[in-house]
């Protein structure tokens, strides 16, 4: 086994190095495809400033998603972890649960789309119904997991010493959850955010996936990747401010 060199340079740094070395690739093929193939970075850049500046853009396309994004996760997020406690707590209703959370998550994702879009329409209904179905079983296969990781000792523990329900669940299942419920919600996000795009671009008359679809119709790629940044800078954002510092809360208070 070859021993890892410790380098004494920040793990920024070459997070940056190999930030300017995509942007670089990105940058020479560009000059090797035409225009209506690969949009350059300063194109795309450029793009992305008039889509910020356009108040139409917001209130139409930029809002509508952030709004579906939240109401889909937290319909998705709530689903999955009430169903996973309850699954932890019953074995037979975890038994009951598998092969709905099997179809749920082999099933593809378009076929989904398409299935919604029968019964609910285009629109904001079917786009938060789908992205929180598919993010429900990330969510609830993690809290299952979790409730089993609990440790029976002080469970057992609690039970000698007559401990009330809302003890138990602050001091014991939750300190457990924590750490697997955040990391189901990080992968949950990312997902959910690319689900909601991909609805909306096949089923809605709003939002960043209806705008990417007619970026598209319309052969305006600097606009495509645009758009796509833009989903990309969601994603991180929300990460960012959000997932990041409650992972920190939850390793603060786990240490």
């Amino acid at each position: 086994m070859i021993p890892k060199t410790p380098s004494k340079l920040p793990p920024l740094f070459f997070n940056i190095g190999g930030l300017l070395l995509l942007i670089l690739g990105w940058e020479g093929l560009a000059h090797v495809q035409s225009g209506l193939v690969v949009a350059g970075p300063a194109d795309t850049l450029a793009a992305l400033f008039r889509l910020f500046t356009d108040q139409a853009f917001l209130t139409r396309h930029l809002y509508p998603t952030l709004k579906r994004i939240a109401m889909a996760l937290g319909f998705g997020v709530c689903s999955g972890l009430i169903l996973g406690i309850l699954a932890g707590l019953v074995e037979p209703i975890r038994q009951m649960l598998a092969p709905v959370r099997w179809i749920l998550t082999s099933i593809p994702g378009v076929i989904i789309v398409v299935v919604f879009m029968l019964w609910f329409g285009m629109g904001t209904t079917m786009v938060v119904c789908i992205t929180a179905t598919m993010v429900a079983p990330i969510v609830y296969v993690n809290t299952a997991d979790g409730m089993a990781q609990v440790d029976r000792a002080l469970l057992e523990m609690a039970t000698v010493y007559h401990l009330p329900l809302r003890v138990r669940l602050a001091r014991i299942y939750a300190v457990t959850l924590a750490g697997p419920l955040l990391s189901s919600v990080v992968i949950a996000t990312g997902n959910g955010i690319r689900i909601v795009v991909l609805a909306e671009m096949l089923g809605a008359n709003q939002g960043l996936g209806h705008a990417l679809a007619i970026a598209r119709a319309n052969l305006q790629t600097d606009e495509l990747y645009a758009l796509t940044l833009l989903a990309m800078l969601v994603i991180g954002g929300v990460e960012v401010v959000l997932l990041r510092p409650a992972r920190k809360a939850v390793q603060r208070r786990q240490a």
